[in-house]
């Protein structure tokens, strides 16, 4: 973004948003879980207990684990880019990011529950799409883009990805201790540890879906103070240029 130069100690003092503000806007509280759970699992399923499914669950073969682990880095990559596009195309046509977001949150929510139900499908088409949804990071930073003026989008996505990064810290921790409620066998785990501790992680990104979806007044309200709060920057930053 162009660096702006304020016009003067005063207006910058008036209209400044730092981290507390953005923390303290009940719009970002209604996106932060949806995208640190989601993302999160993602992140955490792929960085750790994707090895262990294909290992325990899924008996694969080392050759075989680490083909599934590929093809799960392939799309890892290549989901940027499909949701980059695919959410472009669709603001075009009046769908916004948020919208967006939630569904790729549902298909994340039904690819984990094909998992613990273990639907007759290869687990892999369900790790392939869950590891596509690391990548949903475009999305949560195009809807902050909606809700902050562009001079702090950057501030503003840094505020969210502390609860990414921690999100996958947290989740990895909590798949651990629930996947050991139950004896190892030969040092291998039963399917039923993963699909209590999978089910968990579920039950809280179902949670944190509908908080997102439900309509919010003090989230419209926090919308409608921030776009004056950008008409009023604006507005100084041109008197400030008229006086130079």
């Amino acid at each position: 973004m162009p660096k702006i130069v304020p016009a003067s100690p005063s207006a910058s003092g008036t209209t400044k948003i730092g981290l507390k503000t953005i923390y303290a806007d009940p719009r970002f509280w209604r996106l932060a879980p949806l995208s640190a759970t989601c993302i999160g699992t993602a992140w955490s399923l792929q960085g750790l207990w994707a090895a262990s499914w294909f290992n325990d669950v899924d008996s694969l073969s080392r050759p075989a684990l680490l083909q599934n682990l590929l093809m799960m880095a392939v799309a890892l990559s290549l989901g940027a880019l499909v949701l980059g596009v695919v959410a472009d195309r669709l603001r075009r046509r009046g769908i916004g990011p948020g919208q967006l977001l939630s569904s790729v949150a549902i298909l994340f929510i039904a690819a984990q529950l094909a998992l613990i139900v273990r639907l007759p499908l290869p687990s892999c088409i369900s790790w392939v799409f869950i590891a596509s949804v690391g990548a949903a990071t475009v999305l949560s930073y195009a809807v902050l883009a909606e809700y902050y003026p562009k001079e702090i989008a950057g501030r503003a996505n840094a505020a969210l990805n502390v609860f990414h990064i921690g999100g996958a810290f947290a989740l990895q921790c909590l798949t651990g201790l629930v996947v050991q409620l139950w004896p190892a066998v030969s040092g291998h785990y039963p399917a039923i540890a993963y699909q209590a501790a999978f089910g968990v992680n579920v039950a809280l990104q179902i949670a944190a879906a509908i908080w997102f979806t439900l309509p919010s007044r003090a989230s419209v309200q926090s919308g409608e103070n921030y776009q004056q709060l950008a008409a009023k920057r604006s507005e100084l930053l041109a008197r400030g240029f008229l006086r130079v």
